[in-house]
């Protein structure tokens, strides 16, 4: 793991006066079916007849996360040449079903005099749900305008624990980019389970953090992990980004002016990873 120091100038010329979410046409909204779950889908596709590379995306654990990913990061990775892919999970968004954080606390409330159990139920609701994430890949697969050999996954807090444990199944993904897993939940028992996803992962992983996130932990000790497994492994804490730890968190990862700090670094592990 490394640490920037070093202050980056936003690149502005990176993306267009006229702000907007695709390249192309607007995004095409779909069903998948996940078990008995029927979930959101959403995808953008670059400028020409395609197949295309595509970037999978994995929201947070907000309760309504944005129908169609955040519009910056969909058009940073259009402009990239990649289709933009993300979807709901159940009970989040248009997916019916459970919300996972109402799950959780209940967790966390059943076990309030044993915190450890409380943990090893939470991460057993990031596994369950990450059946989502494996159901949209397979509806991926099946896709004409998708590159089946050139796809990555992306993802941003509960986004970016499941881009872990996906990196550990593989599922024929090339590369993995997550954005401050697991920084507002950090434990012992999700660490030792983060640990292994990394040990485990079936292709490269590139962890990214602002300085001020909620907490730099998941960087600094899995980056250790990601350290022994050697280049284009890595995770990096990038400087300061923002007033708040939220904005730190999420706005790092999703907004213009964040994405324009990391985005040269992003690119170099992409080009290596996706060779």
């Amino acid at each position: 793991m490394r640490s920037s120091a070093v202050a980056i100038l936003v690149c502005s010329f990176l993306f267009p006066s006229a702000w907007q979410a695709y390249t192309s046409d607007k995004p095409h909204e779909v069903t998948i079916t996940a078990g008995r779950y029927q979930l959101h889908g959403c995808f953008g596709t670059p400028d020409g007849t395609g197949p295309f590379p595509v970037m999978i995306f994995n929201h947070g654990s907000e309760k309504n996360p944005a129908p169609c990913g955040p519009p910056d990061l969909g058009y940073f990775y259009q402009k990239k040449g990649y289709a933009f892919f993300t979807f709901q999970r159940h009970g989040q968004g248009a997916s019916p079903g459970e919300y996972i954080m109402d799950l959780q606390r209940q967790a966390y409330e059943s076990h309030r005099f044993n915190p450890s159990a409380a943990q090893v139920e939470a991460i057993a609701l990031q596994e369950l749900y990450n059946k989502d994430v494996e159901a949209a890949v397979a509806w991926l697969k099946e896709q004409t305008w998708a590159d089946t050999q050139h796809i990555a996954m992306t993802g941003i807090s509960f986004g970016g624990i499941q881009t872990l444990l996906t990196a550990e199944k593989g599922l024929g993904i090339r590369a993995f980019i997550a954005f401050a897993p697991a920084a507002q939940s950090w434990n012992p028992q999700l660490a030792e389970r983060l640990k292994r996803a990394v040990r485990d992962a079936r292709a490269p992983i590139f962890i990214i953090q602002a300085k001020n996130d909620y907490s730099t932990e998941p960087s600094k000790v899995l980056g250790r992990e990601l350290e022994k497994k050697g280049a284009p492994n890595e995770a990096k804490i990038f400087p300061k980004f923002g007033d708040t730890h939220q904005e730190a968190h999420w706005q790092f990862a999703a907004r213009r002016d964040g994405i324009a700090i990391w985005e040269r670094d992003a690119n170099a592990f992409l080009d290596a990873a996706m060779k």
